[in-house]
């Protein structure tokens, strides 16, 4: 148990929020996007109709009613609740309480494999739907103990369907027997074009399971776009590119030293240096910090290249370094950096 926790401390990652490698020129937004931070959430039965619940407390006196928007993906049901706020909107500095009630019809409706949603996703936190743990026809129970951890993908697929819209195939190794992929490719809600992927795998930190190497694929859509991201890493697909579908692999690069160093500017800003070696293929170097919770983040260090090509194998030094700078800080709880083996505190 305690070396499955200090895995799940090392490899825990949160994947709301921006992307930092994403190719291309982004568009300023004409408002700022607020996720609703719910402190209470359940599941409860009204009738013969269930709902998911949430209250808690905006964090400013902004009354704008709430987009929510619900998706079943695999064994998901992710719900986004957010308030798009009008730069130069004038709120009141007194947090606003709220709450929501959310019909949960997708929750109890199989799809075609026969299968059940197993979580929900609530603006990236994840709730076990406990079905076993109450009567039939009550209102499940949700659970807090499953967490999202890195999914260990190497080979990504892009291709253009019939029916006008993308399919992006993701594959790889699970090695947790209990782990689960989570996933969805988003458009950007700034820039049309742009698509975002969040995948990863979810395990339950009370449950003993066996390392089993697993191979997995997971599938999904996503609207026409002319670049694509996954978990903040960018993809090198060419919409110009004469054939309907574009393979890849994503190679982690051996790391010899890494820094993290706290620069000076109007942001607080940390400049990552990262050394390591490579071989003789030119394609980007792609630094990525992902957050881990808290003040924590897993740093990537990755290419992604296209699958037919092949590198000489010629053992090259590289150093790159990264400007970042890490949001929503908690005051009293340090900022630390996990790059390769190494727990890094500027």
């Amino acid at each position: 148990m305690i070396q499955k926790m200090l895995l799940i401390v090392i490899m825990l990652v949160t994947l709301v929020g921006g992307v930092f490698a994403q190719e291309g020129e982004r568009v300023a937004s004409p408002f700022n996007r607020v996720y609703h931070p719910a402190t209470n959430v359940a599941l409860i039965k009204e009738g013969d109709s269930f709902f998911l619940v949430l209250n808690g407390d905006l964090p400013d006196g902004c009354a704008i009613l709430p987009n929510i928007r619900t998706e079943r993906i695999g064994v998901a049901w992710f719900v986004d609740i957010y308030r798009d706020i009008p730069f130069g909107e004038e709120c009141g500095t007194e947090p606003l309480p709220f709450e929501e009630k959310i019909a949960t019809n997708d929750l109890f409706e199989a799809d075609e494999a026969g299968t059940l949603p197993m979580f929900i996703v609530l603006n990236g936190t994840i709730f076990g739907v406990e079905r076993d743990s109450v009567a039939e026809g009550e209102a499940p129970l949700l659970s807090t103990l499953w967490v999202p951890t890195i999914l260990p993908y190497d080979t990504i697929t892009t291709r253009h369907t019939t029916e006008g819209d993308m399919e992006i195939t993701i594959g790889g190794t699970l090695t947790d027997g209990c782990a689960i992929p989570i996933y969805r490719a988003m458009e950007d809600w700034q820039n049309p074009g742009f698509v975002t992927v969040e995948a990863y795998a979810t395990v339950n930190i009370a449950a003993m399971c066996a390392q089993v190497m697993t191979p997995f694929e997971i599938v999904m859509r996503a609207p026409v776009f002319t670049s694509l991201a996954i978990n903040g890493v960018s993809v090198p697909f060419d919409p110009a590119m004469n054939k309907d579908t574009q393979a890849f692999r994503e190679e982690a690069l051996t790391i010899t030293s890494a820094t993290a160093e706290s620069v000076e500017g109007v942001l607080p800003n940390v400049k990552i240096t990262v050394s390591g070696i490579t071989d003789g293929c030119e394609n980007p170097i792609q630094i990525v910090p992902i957050r881990s919770g808290d003040n924590t983040y897993v740093v990537k260090v990755v290419r992604v290249l296209p699958a037919d090509i092949v590198c000489t194998m010629i053992a090259r030094d590289f150093t790159e370094e990264l400007l970042f700078a890490p949001s929503n800080l908690i005051a009293d709880a340090p900022l630390t950096f996990i790059i390769g083996n190494e727990m890094i505190t500027p």
